[in-house]
């Protein structure tokens, strides 16, 4: 990152930081150098400073490669073009709820290292309370301040990429696998599918091969953790297309959706952090409409 004037620390457009982060419509949050760092005043743009050893002049990788190092993290995580400018500075609380969630996904963030496992965060709360921004906001600290290899995944956008993959021969642990190993997985819309045994499965071995590997994991979810029971039909069996279903699946928890067995996993790897406030996408005062500052 810019650590000096000269290099871009008295830049308007990135504050200093090197780079600027594009909203780009039809694509994932993307990010460049900034016009005050395309050439780097150091090397040249060479990506090399000759440095004085004992033994003479020896070439060695600049600083600024770090910047471009992590630019490429941060394009290569996903972030939806909808957060792409999303950041712990730009979170505005309405709520008590909210200022705790931004503290407790800052905190994960700062935490976060790449030589060893450190326990998640899980936000539970109802839509429009902030849950993907501050999940965007996290992977972005990681990925453009710490260079930690990030993904963000939407859960059922996902199983659809799984679907289509069929339809070409490819087999699902070649959309799941890089996403079993990238250190930091953020999965968000969790429990939102339809909760066939096919789509659970998918969960539990993305979820069972990052557990047994140690890895990073957060997570969002709009079902709640402790909800108003549910009555189950005989013999234990929901109509996933009935009209039904699609009310009661609203009053279930997160456990219900998901299982008893991923549910327990969630617990030993999260920290589990309610989101609660007012919709900003519907409940927000006119002219205020989002958490941007």
């Amino acid at each position: 990152m810019a650590e000096s004037p000269e290099s871009g620390a008295a830049c308007t457009e990135c504050g200093g930081a090197g780079y600027v982060v594009d909203q780009l419509v039809g694509s994932s949050a993307r990010a460049h150098r900034c016009a005050c760092q395309v050439t780097c005043t150091r090397c040249g743009g060479s990506g090399y400073v000759m440095v004085a050893t004992g033994k003479g002049l020896v070439a060695q990788g600049c600083s600024c490669r770090h910047l471009d190092q992590r630019i490429a993290t941060f394009n290569a995580a996903g972030i939806p073009a909808a957060v792409a400018k999303a950041s712990f500075d730009s979170f505005r609380p309405w709520s008590q709820s909210q200022s705790k969630a931004k503290t407790a996904c800052e905190s994960f963030a700062h935490q976060v290292r790449s030589d060893r496992a450190s326990r998640g965060v899980l936000l539970h709360g109802k839509p429009g309370c902030g849950k993907t921004h501050l999940l965007a906001a996290a992977l972005r600290w990681l990925a453009l301040e710490k260079g930690i290899s990030c993904r963000y995944v939407e859960f059922m956008l996902l199983l659809s990429d799984i679907r289509a993959g069929f339809g070409s021969n490819r087999g699902h642990m070649e959309i799941l696998g890089p996403l079993a190993s990238v250190p930091v997985l953020a999965i968000d819309e969790l429990g939102k599918e339809r909760g066939t045994e096919w789509e659970r499965s998918m969960l539990d071995e993305l979820i069972s091969r990052r557990y047994n590997a140690g890895l990073t994991t957060v997570f969002a979810t709009n079902y709640p953790r402790d909800p108003a029971p549910v009555p189950v039909p005989t013999g234990g069996k929901f109509h996933t297309a009935s009209k039904e279903f699609q009310r009661d699946a609203e009053l279930m928890s997160l456990e219900e959706r998901v299982g008893q067995r991923i549910y327990s996993r969630l617990n030993e790897m999260c920290d589990f952090v309610i989101v609660d406030g007012p919709d900003y996408r519907k409940d927000a005062e006119p002219g205020r409409g989002s958490f941007w500052r």
